[in-house]
């Protein structure tokens, strides 16, 4: 954008400065009063429509800049919304996909946590059974000394 500011700078400087020089070559040139202010309106009217044309081209540029402005910031919206859309998308994806392995995980452990309860019982059951087996072989082992006992003693 500078560079279109300098090279405007510079057509309005080489136009001022044509104009002066024309201007003052008009005032010393060897001509009557009437031709010199003839041609002072003639280059005057050559200034304004090369004015004019700048200025029209100044427009166009300005217009047509305006208008790839326009259309980058447009784009570069539409971009960005992609974008924004698909980063959503996917840490929905992801959230789902964790949501299902913490599921899935939940399922294993209480899987796991079941069988092992079972285990237990089964283990605490036939523990439970040895024991209750050896303490009626210790209750007849008693049961049988204290008969043996009283036979001995009554006798």
């Amino acid at each position: 954008m500078a560079a279109n500011d300098s090279k405007t700078d510079f057509i309005i400087g080489l136009l001022v400065g044509g104009a002066l020089g024309a201007a003052l070559a008009l005032l010393y040139a060897p001509q009557t009063g009437e031709e010199t202010r003839e041609t002072i309106k003639q280059k005057g009217g050559e200034i304004a429509d090369s004015a004019n044309e700048l200025y029209s081209q100044a427009k166009d540029q300005t217009a047509t800049l305006a208008a790839q402005v326009r259309e980058s910031t447009s784009n570069l919206a539409s971009t960005v919304k992609e974008s924004a859309s698909t980063v959503a998308s996917r840490v929905g994806e992801t959230v789902e996909k964790v949501k299902g392995d913490v599921a899935d995980g939940y399922a294993d452990l209480k899987d796991a946590a079941t069988q092992k309860v079972a285990e237990v019982s089964e283990v605490a059951k036939s523990e439970t059974a040895k024991i209750k087996q050896t303490a009626r072989k210790a209750g007849s082992s008693v049961t049988d000394s204290a008969g043996d006992l009283a036979d001995t003693t009554t006798a």
